[in-house]
């Protein structure tokens, strides 16, 4: 993470959000007496882009909220959420995941569904699935994740990753998380204390009272747990995965790597517009927060979303610096340097794992693409003005 809290947000100049609103936003111009011409985006895209996330809807998705807008519409029993982008006449459909996908990897809708354009996939799973499920990230509106691994420190004493595996507490996680590997990998969580049965709920946590290590978001869970979640109510402990040298772009864009070549001219348009919207939601994030937690009321699950602690997440999103630029001013970008490091790191834990579905050759350019990145829209901050 890189050090200090962002100041005030926006584009990089004037010309850049014309730019962007005129080739994205922008309805072109009909005859007199004709039809409304096709936007330049929906004549690059289509009528409807799909996106497949990994959860229910939080504000860590809160850019492509922000692109759909607050006036869509919700079909609850399947998670999906449509709206139109700007008046582009293209529907974007933000597809929830968890339960709502049995729990599978967004990596692995994109193969079972062709309706789905683009979707959530961290750098490490784009690594381990490169030789059976190759993918290509196109933008990262989340700079650094904001996964946990959270106690009762009433119950454990932890204060380094090191001392998980002194602990012998059980490690609940998600299936599929390829950081608990690193984690293992280090000897700083033993294998054997792995529990991938979680499921989202603080049952189980709760149940132990907190005499786990649970995983989690630095900008979710601590605060729901003190203030939403009535049966615990107090503060918990964690640690951020990405202070333990583990550093992957978490919830990139990505699609099959076919799909990003015939939809080369869609994403040019489509990525800046991500970007932005990145800029604006934090900026103003309260309408989009407010329209969150209407969303995931109407969704009725153990999932629980509240308009304060959405405002508390915006605001760790900045504080923790889990929204920023890059090394240069740009936000949304992939260094393929760090990239590079990650996929060096990871080669020697599949290999020992027997894995075969990573492509052991692999570089950083065939996972990640900075081609369709508009390089002046970012995150206004003491260097970048």
């Amino acid at each position: 993470m890189r050090k200090g809290r962002l100041g005030a947000i926006g584009l990089g100049t004037g010309l850049v959000l014309a730019a962007v609103l005129a080739v994205g936003f922008g309805i072109a111009q009909a005859a007199s007496g004709s039809a409304k011409a096709t936007s330049p985006l929906q004549k690059a895209c289509g009528g409807k882009i799909v996106v497949q996330t990994d959860w229910f809807p939080e504000p860590e998705h809160g850019a492509l909220y922000q692109l759909a807008g607050t006036n869509g519409t919700l079909d609850a029993k399947r998670g999906r959420y449509t709206g139109q982008i700007g008046k582009t006449g293209v529907q974007l459909e933000i597809r929830s995941g968890g339960p709502f996908t049995g729990f599978q990897q967004p990596i692995s809708q994109l193969y079972q569904d062709s309706s789905i354009t683009i979707g959530y996939v961290t750098t490490d799973e784009a690594v381990q699935l490169s030789k059976k499920l190759p993918t290509v990230a196109i933008v990262a509106p989340l700079e650094f994740s904001p996964q946990i691994l959270m106690w009762n420190p009433q119950k454990l004493s932890i204060s380094r990753f090191q001392d998980i595996a002194n602990s012998g507490a059980k490690v609940l996680v998600f299936e599929g998380g390829v950081w608990v590997d690193y984690l293992v990998s280090r000897g700083w969580v033993n294998k054997n204390q792995v529990d991938t049965s979680y499921d989202g709920s603080p049952t189980r946590f709760v149940a132990s009272d907190g005499a786990i290590v649970q995983q989690g978001f630095a900008t979710s869970e601590p605060y729901q747990y003190l203030h939403d979640i009535k049966q615990w109510g107090k503060p918990v402990k964690y640690l951020m995965i990405k202070n333990s040298g583990y550093v992957p772009y978490p919830q990139a864009l990505a699609a099959k790597p076919d799909v990003v070549k015939s939809k080369r001219a869609c994403f040019k348009l489509l990525v800046p517009l991500v970007q932005k919207a990145q800029v604006d939601f934090l900026a103003k994030p309260a309408a989009v927060n407010d329209k969150l937690v209407q969303i995931v009321d109407d969704m009725k699950t153990f999932w629980v979303l509240t308009k304060a602690g959405n405002a508390w997440n915006a605001d760790q999103q900045r504080k923790l610096g889990l929204v920023q630029n890059g090394p240069n001013c740009t936000l949304g970008d992939f260094n393929m340097k760090r990239t590079q490091q990650l996929i060096n790191l990871l080669k020697p834990i599949y290999t020992a794992k027997g894995l075969d579905t990573f492509d052991p050759n692999l570089k950083a350019a065939q996972i990640v693409t900075n081609e369709f990145i508009n390089p002046k829209i970012g995150l206004k901050s003491k260097r970048c003005t």
